[in-house]
């Protein structure tokens, strides 16, 4: 495909208004940056571009998907993959998040913790717990000292001597603080941490400085701790600097751990504190706790501590599930391939199949593989192109034949006679509507000389060529004895003709092969009419008004060799209307199994006698179609009539 239609599918008027609304719009910005164009040439770009884009997503996907394997894996695809895959990203981001809430509440639990501490100290030591002397002081300051690197401790009693740890330590407090309060402190621009108990028996301050290694000490392990000013540029708070954070500096590491994997992503979260400025003493300074850390390391961190030495049994569990997971996932889609293409190879070979029996070649076949559904679909699919294969030769062979039946309905057609002999007193009309292309019917009439005509009606037993033969065979052998009789120029007798055309036809054919047959010889001069009727119907003579059936006087012709004919004379006056017919005229059933019969016929033919004999005949063939509800009869029809003139 190439060439200008392939481009113009290719950019149709929406690409090409998308390209216009790309070039317009870095022509506004190119020219006019900043201007109130710019934003609605982009929204414009933006709407056209996604519409292309969707565009080129549906035709892609139904290039993509128009073979059933594609389908089906694109199919397995949505359904068991892609929901896995969103299973392990939920859980990868749901590992994420609990890692970061748990990180931040460990390192904000232990923070808080030691603020308690210290508020639990200085109200120790003021409600008396820890003594009046500054004995007891000395000994709880020694141990907070262990914990809090760099404390300094403040208490004052009314009428006693302040008590202050380390002796000479600077730490003045300033007045108008609340009576009890604890957390962040910032004094100097240093970051602290400090609890001040104020009650009638005294007061009692106990800060501590917040160094790097102080904020890295209190997960050990974890990650990056930090405190990070919310204020100013220009006043930020800051942690403390000093001996206390070098002596500290090697108590864990104090940067982001490296990644164990790609999934292994760096967890950064905090939450505000309030700072109590000591100089203003308000608490209106923020600063962040925050971690930063990664999602493994919180994890070590958690089975470090909790499972203590089941940690690596659980970890070996864990890996155990996660390797099961993965085999059975990996099973099934080894399963689901394998099912696709056993489902889509059969398709396939369904469809050249199919193709190549559309091109007409019925001889080919198709793998047939596995005992399921598809396989006996396979199976059917070669049943119906063998059985295709074999009504294409039964379908040659019958058009072969109609083009026989055709070439013998052209040749019987030019066995009956082609004119009608003239006479000056005798009308005869006959018409024959074969069953089938051939007829096992006969009629016949014929000039012997000038005073004598001959008349035959014969009904073949049996439709379709065999009878047409035989029809054939009388036809000739008939013909052959009225010649003979003509140019002997003795008598024409109808039992003699009757009688040797018997002996004829049973000579030449089977004994099942029989016919009916009326023969009559008209004498012009004298209007008498000689005949034989060997087994036919009887034929109907309608004479003034009244309608007269006439002798049989044989038995059908081609039974039995010696069979005897006899003869009747009838003498045709003015106006006389013999009728001659086969039983495809008065046999014909109706739904009902209801024969047309000999009196519906009669019926017919006297409402119409008074017209032509053509007329007549087309009125009993247009009754019999409408008894039988059918143009096509299942017996061959053939009539005629014999009309004396006036």
């Amino acid at each position: 495909m190439s060439g200008p239609s392939a481009v113009g599918r290719a950019t149709g008027r929406l690409e090409q208004f998308t390209l216009l609304a790309a070039i317009v719009w870095f022509g506004v910005n190119y020219f006019a940056p900043g201007s109130v164009a710019a934003p609605a040439a982009l929204a414009v770009l933006v709407g056209s571009g996604l519409w292309v884009a969707v565009r080129l997503v549906r035709r892609l996907a139904r290039h993509s998907v128009w073979r059933l394997r594609n389908r089906l894996l694109s199919s397995y695809l949505f359904l068991a993959v892609v929901p896995v895959l969103l299973l392990l990203v939920l859980g990868w981001m749901g590992a994420w998040v609990i890692a970061s809430q748990t990180a931040f509440y460990l390192v904000a639990a232990e923070f808080n913790k030691r603020i308690e501490v210290l508020q639990d100290a200085s109200a120790a030591v003021l409600t008396g717990a820890a003594g009046a002397s500054a004995e007891p002081a000395s000994r709880l300051f020694a141990l907070l000292d262990a914990r809090f690197p760099g404390i300094a401790y403040l208490c004052t009693r009314p009428g006693q001597p302040e008590v202050r740890l380390p002796a000479g330590a600077p730490l003045v407090v300033p007045e108008g603080l609340p009576e009890e309060i604890s957390g962040l402190l910032v004094r100097d621009g240093q970051l602290s941490v400090w609890a001040h108990h104020h009650s009638a028996q005294g007061a009692v301050t106990v800060v501590a400085p917040l160094t790097r290694s102080y904020l890295a000490d209190l997960i050990p392990g974890l990650g990056a701790v930090t405190l990070v000013d919310m204020g100013p540029e220009g006043e930020r708070m800051r942690l403390h600097d000093g001996a206390a954070e070098g002596a500290a500096a090697d108590r864990g590491p104090r940067g982001v751990p490296a990644p164990v994997n790609l999934f292994d992503l760096q967890i950064l979260w905090g939450s505000e504190l309030p700072v109590y400025n000591w100089d203003t003493r308000s608490a209106e300074r923020k600063a962040v706790l925050g971690i930063h850390t990664r999602i493994a390391q919180v994890y070590r961190v958690i089975f470090s501590q909790k499972a203590g030495r089941d940690q690596p049994l659980l970890v070996s569990y864990f890996y155990l599930i996660a390797g099961l997971f993965l085999f059975f996932e990996c099973a099934a889609l080894g399963i689901g391939i394998s099912i696709t293409r056993t489902i889509t190879g059969a398709v396939h070979h369904l469809y050249e199949g199919t193709r190549r029996v559309q091109q007409g070649d019925f001889a080919t076949r198709i793998p047939v593989r596995g005992e399921d559904q598809l396989a006996e679909l396979s199976q059917s699919f070669n049943s119906m192109t063998e059985n295709l294969e074999r009504l294409l030769v039964v379908a040659k062979d019958n058009e072969r034949i109609r083009a026989d039946l055709t070439i013998a309905r052209e040749v019987q057609e030019q066995l009956y006679p082609r004119t009608v002999p003239a006479s000056a007193t005798l009308a005869l009309t006959a018409r024959l509507h074969p069953a089938r292309s051939v007829s096992g019917d006969y009629y016949d009439y014929q000039r012997v000389n000038s005073r004598t005509l001959t008349m035959a009606l014969g009904d073949v037993a049996g439709k379709g060529i065999s009878a047409a033969i035989l029809m054939a065979s009388v036809q000739s052998a008939l013909r052959a004895q009225i010649r003979h009789t003509e140019e002997a120029g003795t008598p024409c007798s109808p039992s003699a003709m009757v009688s040797q055309l018997n002996k004829h036809l049973h000579a030449h054919t089977t004994p099942e092969k029989y016919a009916t047959f009326w023969f009559g010889v008209y004498d012009e001069t004298s209007g008498v009419l000689t005949y034989t009727n060997a087994g036919h119907l009887q034929p109907l003579l309608f004479r003034d008004g009244a309608v007269t059936q006439l002798d049989v006087n044989g038995m059908v012709v081609g039974a039995f060799a010696q069979a005897r004919y006899d003869e009747s004379t009838l003498e045709l006056q003015p106006g006389d209307l013999l009728v001659l017919y086969t039983d495809g005229i008065s046999e014909p059933e109706n739904e009902y199994g209801e024969m047309f019969g000999e009196e519906r016929l009669i019926a017919t033919i006297e409402r119409v006698i008074e017209r032509s004999n053509e007329e007549i005949i087309t009125a009993v063939f247009a009754a019999v179609e409408q008894w039988i509800h059918s143009p096509d009869a299942n017996d061959d029809m053939t009539i005629l009539l014999i009309r004396r003139s006036s």
